[in-house]
């Protein structure tokens, strides 16, 4: 089978045919009155992953850009780890009058219950939920806006007005959004409202559905994954000349030298010669719906289900060792105590433990696609309502898929076969340091800082 995606594709994605203005001054004409300022807009996982390489490239360019986080919440602590200091809706609560402050509190307070996480206040998930149902009732109306919030829970969030307000308070000269459909998706459509120019990040290949391929509305400019997912854009009727092909800057580290050595370390320490096997299991949360899947629901214990049938398998060969790692939006699991299990923290970096093992097993996370960018064997499952979305065997990502009740023969057989071929690829040191996507991104960034001047003052709304 034909891959639709290769490293060398990511690693050959660029550079983009841009002009980048000189340092120390020169964007356009707004150089004279101050320095440009960004707003970026990330969520947790992959998204935050995404941003914050490019945010070090831009400021290894111009540190005197004047760059503010929105990190929305899991992605705060992965920000601050980083070095950042991240903006979260509770400190933009005084965008709200006190009237509309103590609505959206109120609000907040009574979806809060079985929205929480460990990583992040309450005062923080109130005002997130709060905002989010206050803005969904100054667009649907009270009754709607609860039937929506009935239906789709926090899927149906799209903070436009409360976004409207910090683009009017932050005034930035360029926008940096992921393509996270909701804060994110605001952030871009609030900015474009005012003539700012919004530069989007596509983790995946926008699939036929992807509800990011979807959008009516365009950013200024989209930097992707591959020629698979710029095709796929175009065939969803985006123009051409808004798309770069930049490789995803999560992916950047994954290939470095000092990151395989770190999983080979990470191996030894685990114990595992051969034949034993390491398997990383990548959970991720069910949907409660998907336009992938139209008028199914999805299961809330699959997670659950999907560990358990891989401890079922793993219990099943002395010599395996089964790694469980948690989305960062999820809490960890209470696992038994056993020798063949280990639990891999959020905290812990995930590329080199990707390095360290010899399967990762998941559904539709984007873990899969670094697995196989990092020469591991990859095992799709097929129980979510997702999974239509992203066909990884289709797309040459996964080496195997199935459903759950397959799962002990199918894991058995990939571990069996031979390691795919692009391990040799990946496992080569010879090539000098790449130019990353991160850089490709940020001079994308900075071409659309360049082509603009600063926007007229906004009024509030």
């Amino acid at each position: 089978m034909t891959s639709a995606f290769r490293r060398r594709e990511q690693d050959n994605a660029g550079p983009p045919q841009v002009v980048l203005p000189p340092s120390g001054g020169g964007l356009g004409n707004a150089q004279t009155t101050g320095p440009f300022k960004i707003l970026a807009v990330a969520y947790g996982g992959g998204h935050i992953a995404m941003m914050l390489p490019v945010l070090r490239a831009l400021r290894d360019r111009r540190p005197d850009l004047d760059i503010t986080l929105l990190a929305l919440t899991t992605a705060t602590r992965a920000a601050r780890v980083a070095g950042e200091t991240p903006l979260g809706y509770a400190d933009l609560l005084h965008l709200l009058s006190p009237e509309e402050q103590a609505r959206a509190l109120a609000l907040g307070r009574k979806l809060q219950p079985g929205n929480t996480h460990p990583d992040i206040p309450e005062a923080e998930t109130v005002a997130y939920l709060g905002i989010n149902a206050w803005d969904l009732q100054q667009q649907l109306g009270p009754e709607a806006a609860q039937a929506l919030l009935d239906a789709r829970g926090r899927q149906g969030f799209h903070p436009l007005h409360f976004f409207r307000r910090i683009v009017a308070h932050l005034r930035p000269d360029l926008v940096l959004a992921t393509n996270s459909p909701r804060s994110e998706y605001a952030a871009v459509d609030a900015a474009t409202e005012a003539g700012i120019p919004t530069l989007a990040l596509l983790d995946l290949f926008a699939m036929p559905g992807d509800a990011f391929a979807a959008r009516a509305r365009h950013p200024s400019r989209v930097c992707v994954l591959s020629e698979a997912a710029r095709d796929n854009l175009i065939r969803a009727g985006w123009p051409p000349g808004r798309i770069a092909i930049t490789g995803n800057p999560a992916f950047d580290a994954l290939g470095a030298a000092q990151t395989r050595a770190a999983g080979l370390a990470l191996r030894a320490s685990l114990n595992a010669p051969p034949p034993g096997r390491l398997i990383l299991l990548a959970l991720q949360p069910e949907p409660v719906t998907h336009p992938a899947s139209p008028g199914r629901q999805g299961d809330p214990h699959l997670p659950e289900r999907a560990l358990q049938a891989c401890l079922d398998s793993v219990r099943e060969h002395p010599d395996w060792t089964l790694i469980v790692r948690p989305h960062p939006s999820q809490a960890e699991p209470r696992l038994p105590e056993d020798l063949q299990l280990r639990l891999s923290a959020a905290s812990e970096p995930l590329h080199p433990l990707l390095h360290a093992v010899d399967a990762v097993i998941t559904g539709t996370s984007t873990v899969a696609l670094e697995a196989h960018l990092a020469g591991r064997r990859v095992l799709q499952l097929l129980d979510s309502i997702a999974a239509p979305a992203m066909p990884y065997l289709t797309l040459g990502v996964a080496d195997a898929a199935c459903y759950l009740s397959d799962l002990p023969q199918t894991l058995a057989a990939l571990l069996a076969q031979p390691e795919p071929d692009h391990v040799a690829a990946s496992a080569d040191t010879t090539a000098g340091p790449p130019d990353t996507a991160a850089d490709r991104v940020s001079e994308q960034a900075l071409a659309l800082l360049a082509a603009h001047s600063r926007p007229i003052p906004l009024p509030l709304r």
